[in-house]
């Protein structure tokens, strides 16, 4: 008697053959998708670069000198005023009111400090810890804008003029 079978024996090797089909088109759809978000996030990046320098390495046999290096200009910013300084000489002191710093009059002192002596182009900016570094890069910009070629920054700790 002969058997009847429901399955067809088949090899393996015809199984695979006949079972692969690769359809990647919901991974294309997907990478189109993706492009297109990546570029619309690129365009829409601002990128903002401040460009300054660190002091050299200065040690005790690079210092021959007798002379006391000459003050720089200093803008200070702190929670309740902007101060221009040259060394221990508070120049300019303009009040912060209502967390409003008054950028338009330091940008216009600047200037009139800028006119009266010969200051090489450099300043620094010196701020307390409070004050945020939005708010310093505001002020690096002005100083720029201002005429001011170097800028510097640093932190400031001792209030100018105190001791006076």
């Amino acid at each position: 008697m002969k058997r009847l079978s429901f399955f067809k024996a088949l090899r393996p090797s015809e199984a695979i053959e006949d079972e692969v089909e690769l359809d990647i088109t919901p991974l294309m759809n997907i990478f189109i998708i993706l492009v297109a978000f990546l570029i619309s996030m690129a365009i829409f990046t601002k990128l903002a670069i401040v460009e300054f320098s660190l002091p050299p390495n200065v040690d005790s046999t690079m210092n021959t000198s007798d002379q006391k290096p000459a003050p720089k200009l200093t803008v200070r910013l702190d929670k309740n005023y902007i101060g221009i300084v040259l060394g221990d000489a508070l120049l300019d002191s303009l009040p912060v009111a209502d967390n409003a710093y008054p950028f338009d009059s330091l940008a216009a002192r600047l200037m009139v400090r800028s006119n009266e002596n010969d200051y090489k182009g450099e300043i620094v900016v010196a701020s307390v810890d409070q004050v945020s570094f939005k708010l310093i890069v505001h002020a690096m910009d002005i100083c720029r804008n201002s005429g001011f070629e170097k800028v510097g920054l640093s932190s400031a700790t001792s209030d100018p003029g105190a001791g006076q």
